[in-house]
């Protein structure tokens, strides 16, 4: 005999099981509720952006479908650098690139002052 793995719960069940009846009879129900709310898209649509035929997107477009306007550019370069912290050329460690990308930011807050 095992006990069940739902946390605080102590019922002994057959070794073939993991929960008891009682705790899969909720995670069911629960499972089921889940089902029936709002997708992720639908609750934040301003996050989510319709692709359409496209397999691939890269940085460039990303910026185009969600049309990051920035005549500096600042934005750009930060968002790339981000997205793409220690994995472009260069040979540049994540932390070196999420700290030029915060170096760039607040360029463009200097930049950007005047706006508030």
């Amino acid at each position: 005999m095992n006990i069940c793995k739902s946390i605080g719960c102590v019922v002994k069940i057959p070794h073939e099981q993991d929960f008891c009846s009682s705790c899969f009879s909720i995670k069911k129900t629960e499972t089921s509720q889940e089902n029936q709310h709002q997708s992720l898209s639908e609750k934040y649509p301003q996050y989510y952006k319709p692709v359409g035929e496209l397999t691939e997107v890269d940085v460039y477009a990303v910026h185009h479908l969600f049309q990051l306007q920035d005549f500096s550019g600042a934005l750009h370069h930060s968002s790339k650098k981000i997205l793409l912290s220690g994995v472009r050329t260069g040979g540049k460690s994540a932390y070196k690139d999420i700290k030029e990308a915060r170096d760039t930011l607040t360029r463009w807050l200097q930049l950007n002052a005047d706006t508030q």
